[in-house]
């Protein structure tokens, strides 16, 4: 079925799914129907981010969201992003004005969601600059910062040489984006969180059946209700784009299609924040601020701005690329919907700034290109890389940014294939630094294994490489493991209903529990510097820091034990609380919607056990030291046929609706949980099929 908007410029169309397919007479009614479908589909996820930004959480569910908008208010992202308006482009700020009075356009004919008498709030009106600013609070958290932060807090509770050793990394095992799949041997890699991650890869005409490229991927964040993307499609005359997209923000800047080109991006773990520490009292506030909390009293926040950034405690300040200098990163979003080309699409890319992207993009007439997107700083001292830095010292300022023609990039390489999966950038020595984080090398192994040899390749190839569930990690440890009965057979491969694989991740967690005792650093977990970012559990990481330390016999965590001594002590433990569960059993996903705490009708339906881990390319990522419960995933897997746009498939977990009753709210939960891709229709002649028995927006 079909609705139509105002005067009828356009047609919004529902699949079965529930995605929306708009057409529109002009780009200014196109982006004023993507307005009005985020709005009809996620007004709630728009209210929560915009607050979430702003720092007022606590106003709709109390004390337990203080902490977290004490540290929003004291970055101030309003600021920053009110500067960035005014400055873009006049197409931009119109974009922008369409989308918001989409938002709007939709408040003022429909009841509120459901959340919002939960929360006991009306929805203020959705105003151009509110883009930016849901933009920039989703990606603040993903930056270098936590790393930094907790190198920090290891070195002050067991000394710098210490510290040191949780940079290390697996030598010639990491591979590179440029050129793809070289090998590359850094001289120090730090291990990076797994909170943030994801795969993309791209295949020339030459390795598919069709003859033109196929694109897939899957970005890796924490799994949330309603999900962190959206699917849409959304046409006018100047272009025809379909894509994940972000709620509260017009276009489709992550992943997506035109007629002619598609897109994807990963994570690029670049270092684009640094943090700097001044004597208390350095400054006087900016102005203070009231945080209004439900239930509670009232709390004061003072906001003080820095030449380093804004503080977040009383000694430390943020500098981070997206607030550092004017941000026009979103004057890319409008000409990226209408290139022609892979160099197209690369050249709208001049002003994007945050976050910094490993870009994967391929066209129509059979090219594919690497760029690494975003804005990277220019050090004098690469200290300020790895911890914390006195904000006084002139040698950590930065000195501005690596020119956009510096950039790593690569176009139709001659292995026809090309990568990212939050591994090294490039291989050159000559090439600009972008970082010490990187992930472990396993996802990336494994995707150049799968895609390095693959010819005549299809969708479903695509979609078979992003169910791949072997961990190496798991073949090694149970190598080591070899008399143990619950692994005599195993393969690694880490699926759902394996009991071998429930058998390897206990004792894997029990090992990290017993490293984390025999080093003291069960209590440093729970101080206060270790979450000063609201949210972000960097200890995470620490399951690679066991791994690299057993690979290479350093017992610096193990307080005077051997590695046989911590692995005969891991196994009895595991044994004493794994009772032959299989791994889907146990590692199931746990979405909350954030107003659960208030009606715990508006959780999602139901928990489902999935098969991966933090290491696999079908990733399901978890919090060893909290348990195994599913916290990160895939949040969007799709794979594009550029031969064919109506062979291509997409999925979310949950569904296109933010919440309980809509049949929507998970109706792709099972597909997901299976990694199957559902239909992405995109030609009109199957969008009308796909929409025949849809319902109206």
């Amino acid at each position: 079925m079909k609705a139509k908007l105002g005067s009828g410029s356009v047609e919004i169309f529902r699949d079965g799914f529930g995605i929306p397919h708009c057409y529109a007479d002009d780009e200014d009614e196109a982006f004023h129907a993507q307005g009005w479908v985020h709005a009809a589909d996620r007004l709630w996820q728009l209210e929560h981010d915009r607050r979430r930004a702003s720092g007022r959480m606590a106003e709709v569910v109390g004390v337990g969201a203080v902490a977290a908008d004490v540290f929003f208010r004291r970055v101030d992202l309003a600021t920053s992003v009110l500067g960035d308006h005014a400055a873009l482009a006049p197409e931009t700020v119109g974009m922008l004005e369409s989308y918001a009075r989409g938002v709007n356009a939709w408040v003022a004919a429909n009841p509120l969601p459901r959340e919002f008498t939960v929360a006991g709030i009306e929805f203020a009106p959705w105003e151009p600059w509110h883009s930016l600013l849901v933009f920039r609070v989703r990606h603040l958290l993903m930056g270098s910062a936590r790393s930094k932060l907790w190198r920090a807090v290891i070195a002050d509770a067991l000394g710098d040489a210490v510290a040191r050793t949780m940079v290390a990394g697996w030598g010639e095992e990491h591979l590179a984006c440029v050129p793809p799949g070289a090998p590359c041997r850094p001289d120090e890699v730090a291990i990076g969180d797994p909170d943030g991650g994801s795969n993309n890869w791209v295949l020339a005409g030459a390795r598919t059946a069709s003859g033109l490229p196929l694109l897939a991927g899957d970005p890796h964040r924490e799994l949330e209700a309603p999900n962190v993307y959206v699917q849409g499609h959304v046409a006018c005359p100047s272009w025809d784009a379909l894509g994940i997209g972000m709620p509260g923000v017009p276009g489709f800047p992550h992943f997506g299609h035109n007629a002619r080109v598609a897109w994807s991006i990963t994570h690029g773990m670049a270092d684009d924040q640094d943090l700097f520490m001044f004597a208390p009292g350095s400054f006087r506030p900016t102005r203070t601020e009231l945080i209004e909390v439900r239930g509670a009293d009232a709390v004061e926040v003072d906001v003080v701005h820095t030449p380093r950034g804004p503080l977040i405690t009383d000694e430390l300040a943020l500098c981070w690329v997206a607030t550092a200098d004017v941000n026009l990163g979103f004057d890319a979003l409008a000409p990226m919907l209408r290139a022609a080309s892979v160099a197209e699409l690369f050249e709208t890319m001049r002003p994007w700034v945050e976050p910094v992207n490993s870009l994967l993009a391929a066209d129509v007439d059979g090219h594919i290109g690497y760029l690494l997107r975003g804005r990277l700083p220019l050090r004098a001292s690469q200290e300020a890389s790895r911890v914390p830095v006195p904000g006084d010292d002139p040698r950590f300022a930065w000195e501005g940014w690596v020119p956009f023609e510096s950039l790593p990039r690569v176009e139709d390489p001659e292995e026809r294939f090309l990568f990212s999966a939050n591994n090294h950038i490039a291989a050159s020595l000559e090439a600009p630094y972008v970082g010490l984080d990187v992930a472990p090398p396993w996802r990336a192994a494994r995707i150049v294994a799968s895609i390095g040899g693959m010819l005549d390749a299809t969708v479903d190839d695509m979609a078979a490489v992003q169910r791949d569930v072997v961990s190496i990690p798991a073949r090694r440890i149970a190598a080591r493991l070899q008399g143990w009965p619950p692994l005599a057979g195993w393969d690694g491969t880490m699926e759902a209903t394996s009991t071998a694989a429930a058998a390897y991740a206990v004792f894997r967690r029990e090992l990290l529990l017993l490293a984390l005792e025999r080093s003291g650093l069960d209590g440093v977990l729970r101080s206060s510097a270790n979450r000063i970012l609201p949210g972000v559990v960097p200890e995470s990481v620490l399951w690679r820091v066991v791994e690299q330390h057993a690979a290479v016999g350093d017992t610096s965590l193990l307080g005077g034990w051997t590695w046989d001594e911590a692995f005969d002590a891991a196994r009895a433990r595991a044994e004493s609380v794994w009772h032959g569960e299989t791994w889907g059993e146990i590692h199931r996903t746990t979405q909350r919607h954030v107003l659960g705490v208030l009606d715990d009708s508006l959780h999602p339906p139901s928990r489902v056990g999935v098969g991966g881990d933090l290491d696999t390319v079908f990733s399901t990522g978890y919090t060893p030291t909290v348990g195994l419960d599913v916290k990160t995933g895939s949040v969007a897997r799709y794979a594009f046929d550029l031969a064919d746009w109506d062979r291509s498939g997409w999925v979310v977990p949950l569904g296109s609706a933010g919440a309980p009753p809509s049949p929507h709210a998970a109706d792709q939960q099972a597909a997901w949980a299976q990694g199957r891709l559902v239909p992405a229709p995109y030609s009109r002649a199957a969008v009308d099929a796909a929409c025949a028995g849809g319902s109206a927006t």
